[in-house]
């Protein structure tokens, strides 16, 4: 399991995640938005990252404020 992060300028942070790493992401999500009003709308987005074959899909950028 890999992960790098790196702060941008602006305030932003990008994350460089194996397959693992994001499927530990998404379901630390998922675990957390049980307990937290304030995660839950991220739900949906964990489920699907955990439904996609990580090892076919080519490099995504998605941005988060």
């Amino acid at each position: 399991m890999q992960a790098a992060i790196k702060k941008m300028t602006d305030g932003l942070i990008a994350l460089q995640l194996d397959a693992d790493a994001a499927r530990a992401v998404f379901a630390s999500v998922l675990f957390a938005s049980r307990f937290h009003d304030g995660i839950a709308p991220l739900t949906p987005i964990a489920k699907q990252g955990l439904k996609q074959d990580f090892h076919k899909q080519a490099r995504r950028v998605a941005i988060c404020r």
